[in-house]
């Protein structure tokens, strides 16, 4: 690539820029060679932006977002131009492997950007992955395969989540400040906690698992919150509103944060929707013979492939595997599999 041109950079950082000049800089910063001179471009911006502290904890949570950028980030169209910046430096960070860049977008943009809340932030774990994340409060937690969550830029001072999918929460307790995690059909509160929520929003059913403190659920159907004790589970079903409380190891259910898929009583459609969101595969059943055997088991790091063996092994599970399409574009299709009972 030819001679880098500073004042498109600089304009890009004040967030004056053309679709042209987008994808000049998207050459840029992904372009090995241009290793030194970014460097001097960017250590010029760090000197003239190092002009006050930032907060840790943003801080932190800007690194987070580099970090997840790089590694597992899949953008989308219509995002907040800060966004667009903290995807931007992830790809100069991938390139410098240096921090300053963090800095730079914290003081440039905190003010005029994080201080107006004119747009959220949204992590994602891409089908097939687990992401660890933190928040700006010092928060953090998982998200398990095929989820997301969503927050307002503002989160200090109005500390909710929005939830779809499966995630952890280990929560920084704010006795004046409470942290709400809002799902489609439930709201769950932190009381100083370390919870689970799966809420997929193309299931009927909502888990809570607390393992660490108290939590209350409500909803506006419920005559009253409902407050919940370590090692407690509650199930919720939003169509027939039916709620059951059980008594659970809770670090199980949350092991899969940790990597380990734990099927705990699972019936055939469920062991067909755990299957699909963890390998990233279109698992489906097709049997109209009684499906009332349960499956439990305990796999960590086995492919897909070792975990249909073990199960056809231990249980009246057959498996058939169909040949993947080729597309138009030369990819081939998800892997489609189809459960049933011997």
């Amino acid at each position: 690539m030819s001679e880098i041109d500073n004042q498109r950079i600089v304009n890009y950082f004040k967030g004056k820029y053309s679709s042209e000049e987008e994808k000049y800089l998207s050459n840029a910063f992904t372009e090995a060679s241009n290793l030194e001179a970014l460097k001097t471009i960017f250590k010029k911006q760090w000197d003239e932006s190092f002009t006050e502290d930032a907060d840790h904890h943003q801080l932190d949570h800007i690194l987070y977002k580099l970090n997840y950028q790089i590694n597992a980030s899949q953008p989308k169209d219509a995002k907040p131009r800060i966004i667009k910046l903290i995807t931007w430096y992830a790809r100069i960070a991938a390139v410098l492997l240096i921090p300053l860049v963090v800095y730079t977008g914290i003081v440039t943009h905190q003010k005029n950007q994080l201080a107006t809340a004119e747009g959220w932030a949204e992590m994602s774990a891409p089908l097939g992955s687990r992401i660890k994340f933190s928040l700006p409060d010092g928060s953090f937690g998982w998200l398990n395969s095929g989820s997301t969550i969503k927050y307002a830029l503002n989160f200090s001072q109005k500390r909710e989540v929005q939830l779809s999918g499966q995630a952890f929460f280990d929560v920084n307790h704010q006795e004046n400040n409470k942290f709400v995690v809002k799902t489609k059909y439930l709201d769950i509160e932190d009381k100083g906690t370390a919870f689970d929520v799966a809420a997929y929003e193309n299931e009927d059913q909502i888990d809570v698992t607390l393992e660490r403190g108290s939590v209350l659920l409500t909803n506006d159907r419920f005559a009253a919150p409902i407050e919940m004790k370590p090692n407690e589970q509650i199930e919720y079903n939003h169509i027939n509103q039916k709620i059951t409380k059980t008594v659970v190891t809770a670090q199980n259910i949350s092991a899969w944060k940790e990597g380990k898929l734990i099927l705990r009583n699972a019936s055939l459609d469920e062991l067909a929707k755990q299957l699909s969101r963890w390998y990233n595969v279109e698992v489906r059943t097709n049997d109209l013979k009684d499906t009332s055997f349960r499956y439990r088991a305990t796999f960590e790091n086995e492919n897909l492939d070792e975990v249909l063996r073990l199960l056809k092994l231990t249980s009246p599970l057959k498996v058939k595997i169909e040949e993947r399409e080729k597309q138009a574009d030369g990819s081939f299709s998800k892997q489609k599999i189809v459960l049933s009972i011997r």
